[in-house]
């Protein structure tokens, strides 16, 4: 790569990882639902225009079906579990967590993507090693409280649906832009929580700070990484544009760390490394970090 999509790739990484913190702002002024709302709805205000003047959304209209059952999947149900999972976990945790989902399509491609599965040894060290990290995580920084296990087993499921939703997308959307997949999943997601999240408004003025991480979510890191991530697959490929999903959890950690004073534990560390060497041994992705 060139040293813009660098570039490129180093900013997505940091603003992917980032997210998690202005996620954590934004809960102590708003229910998980209306920040969910929030999100996804300025999302779609940014990315709908872009769609309809690139004629992205055409094709998805002949499979309105399966458009839904897919964003349901790799949309509105993994940002609901780990917006309300992130209520009783740090930042940081949140985002090591989510940075398995290449370890859970990797072990879902065994099943019903063939051309995606871990192959020989090496991948099934890498599923073995990336499922140890997780372990040790839920054992040691999520098993003292009930409410950090509900919180971790939360943003784990969302971490699958991710990671399901990405192989229904592979098997029956391979023909359809990524901005289109994307305007579709804040679209149809803004419609499933409208409702809930006007309920659940809160009565009080929130402080001007989460109202700004909940504006700067659905703008800077949602819509725009969603825009600078396709536009880095155009750029450099698919294959090289994903290595953010590896990048960005120890993002989340160091900034935790640094701006909200959050405790790295020793298993933090060992538990990130574990799942994201095992998330490149599994996925294959060894040489593409060489």
């Amino acid at each position: 790569m060139n040293r813009r999509n660098w570039l490129l790739l180093v900013a997505l990484s940091f603003l992917w990882g980032a997210a998690y913190l202005v996620i954590a702002v934004a809960l102590r002024g708003f229910p998980p639902v209306v920040v969910v709302f929030g999100r996804v709805f300025l999302a779609a205000l940014f990315l709908t225009p872009l769609a309809i003047r690139r004629d992205v959304l055409r094709p998805l209209l002949k499979h309105p079906w399966w458009v839904l059952v897919t964003v349901l999947v790799q949309s509105t149900a993994p940002l609901l579990l780990l917006t309300y999972g992130q209520q009783w976990l740090s930042a940081g945790l949140t985002g090591v967590l989510i940075g398995a989902q290449p370890l859970f399509v990797a072990a879902l491609a065994t099943w019903f993507a063939s051309d995606e599965r871990p192959e020989g040894v090496r991948g099934i060290l890498g599923l073995v090693m990336g499922f140890a990290g997780i372990g040790l995580l839920f054992g040691v920084d999520i098993g003292g409280s009930s409410h950090l296990l509900l919180g971790g087993i939360l943003v784990t499921a969302a971490a699958m649906c991710y990671a399901a939703g990405s192989i229904l997308i592979h098997r029956k959307f391979s023909f359809a832009q990524p901005l289109g997949i994307a305007t579709s999943a804040m679209l149809v997601s803004s419609a499933v929580t409208a409702i809930p999240a006007a309920l659940m408004t809160p009565d009080q003025m929130p402080s001007s700070a989460s109202v700004v991480a909940l504006v700067a979510l659905g703008v800077v890191f949602t819509a725009l990484t969603l825009t600078v991530f396709y536009g880095l697959i155009a750029r450099a490929g698919p294959s090289k544009a994903t290595l953010a999903f590896y990048l960005s959890p120890g993002v989340t950690v160091v900034l935790g760390w640094l701006l909200l004073d959050e405790q790295v534990q020793w298993s933090t560390v060992v538990g990130l490394v574990a799942i994201i060497v095992g998330s490149v041994l599994a996925a294959g992705k060894a040489e593409q970090l060489a």
